[in-house]
């Protein structure tokens, strides 16, 4: 016994922390197809269009709540701000 007791606590130490079941939690990714970064606050929040738009859209912030103008060239795909983690925005 004295030489396997070494070898039960390793196999049981690596089970304490392998993940055999499914992993809960995981952050929602940022990722949106349109954004805008805000010309107010400079934060990146997602464009209210569901497609690239011919010209200028308006989209107001959730952080400042201000409404601003946006060319199509002020469009891009990005991550949105980490301040919007917390609050589900809809386009």
């Amino acid at each position: 016994m004295a030489g396997g007791g070494g070898r039960f606590f390793v196999d049981y130490f690596r089970l304490m922390f392998a993940y055999t079941g499914r992993v809960f939690n995981l952050p929602q990714s940022r990722v949106c197809d349109y954004t805008v970064r805000c010309k107010g606050c400079g934060e990146n929040i997602p464009a209210p269009v569901l497609t690239m738009p011919d010209s200028w859209i308006v989209a107001e912030c959730p952080l400042c709540r201000e409404k601003r103008r946006y060319l199509p060239p002020e469009i891009f795909r990005g991550t949105l701000s980490y301040q919007l983690r917390s609050r589900r925005v809809r386009p």
